[in-house]
C-alpha cells in the first residue's frame, strides 16, 4: 500500500517545468558533448570542415546527430525514470491509422509552411551546415524523425498529458519540440510542426502517424534546399510574385480551416478526457 502510495505521489509530481528545462538540457548537452569528441577525432583523422566536400560533411553531420540523440534519449529515459515517471512511453499499435487523416495532415503541414514563410524571413537564417548527399537524406529522412518524435511525441507528450491532460501535452510538446531546433527559423517552423504533429500522434494513438509525417516534412525541406541552393523557403523558389500569391491565399484558407477542425478534435479529446476522470471519480 505504501509503495502504491509512493509511486502515485511521483507520477503526479513529474513532470515540472524544471523537468521539461532538465531534459532539454540533456539533449543539448549531449549534443555539446559529442560534438566535441567528435571535433576531435576529426582533427586526428585530418578532417576539415572548411574543405571537405558536401557528402563528407554529410556524413560527419549524421554521425554527429545519431551519436548525440542516442545518448540524449537515453540519458532521457533514464533522468525520467529517476525522477517517478512510470507508464507506456509510446504506442506504435496501427490500428488507428488513416490514409485520409495522413494525406490531410501532410497538405496542412504544407499549407502552414507557406503562411509563415514572411515571419521565418524575418528571422536570422542560422541553420547549421548540414551537407548534402545519402548520409544527409538518412539524417532527415530516418533518424532525425524517430529520435525527435521518441522524445517529443513519445516521453514529453505522454509525461505532460499523464499529469496535465491533453491540450497542455499538445502545446507544451510542440513548445519543447520547437526550442530543440535552436536557430531562430527552425525554432519558429518547428513549432507550428509541432502542433501538427502532435493532434496526429493524439488522434492515431500511435508514434507512427508523427514519425511518417516528420519524414515527408524533412524529405521536401530537403528537396527544397537542394533544388534551391541551400533555401528552403518557397517564395526563393518560385519567381512569379502573382503565382507566389495565389499559392499564398490557397494555404491560408487550408491552413485557416484546417487550424479550426484540429482545435475542435483537440477541444474533443479534453471533454473526453474529462468525462473519464469524473466517471472514475
Amino acid at each position: 500500500m505504501e509503495n502504491n502510495q509512493v509511486k502515485n505521489f511521483s507520477r503526479r509530481i513529474f513532470p515540472t517545468v524544471g523537468d521539461l528545462f532538465a531534459m532539454l538540457g540533456i539533449v543539448l548537452g549531449a549534443q555539446v558533448l559529442i560534438g566535441l569528441l567528435l571535433s576531435v577525432v576529426s582533427g586526428f583523422a585530418g578532417f576539415d570542415a572548411e574543405t571537405a566536400t558536401a557528402d563528407q560533411q554529410g556524413r560527419y553531420m549524421c554521425i554527429l546527430y545519431l551519436a548525440s540523440m542516442s545518448l540524449g534519449l537515453i540519458g532521457v529515459l533514464i533522468y525520467r525514470r529517476k525522477r517517478g515517471g512510470t507508464g507506456k512511453i509510446v504506442s506504435f499499435s496501427t490500428a488507428r491509422l488513416n490514409p485520409i487523416l495522413l494525406l490531410w495532415a501532410c497538405v496542412f503541414l504544407f499549407a502552414v509552411g507557406v503562411v509563415i514563410e514572411p515571419l521565418l524571413a524575418l528571422l536570422p537564417d542560422m541553420q547549421p551546415n548540414m551537407g548534402s548527399g545519402i548520409w544527409t537524406l538518412m539524417m532527415l529522412v530516418v533518424f532525425a524523425p524517430f529520435f525527435e518524435e521518441m522524445l517529443c511525441r513519445g516521453v514529453v507528450l505522454g509525461s505532460l498529458r499523464a499529469k496535465y491532460g491533453v491540450v497542455a501535452a499538445w502545446l507544451g510538446s510542440s513548445l519543447f519540440f520547437g526550442v530543440l531546433h535552436i536557430a531562430p527559423q527552425l525554432v519558429v517552423n518547428a513549432c507550428f510542426i509541432g502542433l501538427i504533429l502532435g493532434y496526429i500522434c493524439l488522434a492515431t494513438g500511435s508514434i507512427w502517424a508523427s514519425i511518417l509525417l516528420h519524414a515527408v516534412n524533412n524529405a521536401l525541406a530537403y528537396a527544397m534546399m537542394s533544388v534551391g541552393d541551400g533555401e528552403f523557403l518557397l517564395i526563393d523558389l518560385v519567381g512569379s510574385k502573382g503565382i507566389y500569391a495565389a499559392i499564398y491565399c490557397a494555404a491560408l484558407i487550408v491552413a485557416f480551416v484546417s487550424a479550426y477542425k484540429m482545435w475542435t478534435a483537440i477541444r474533443r479529446m479534453k471533454e473526453a478526457e474529462n468525462n473519464r476522470v469524473e466517471a472514475a471519480e
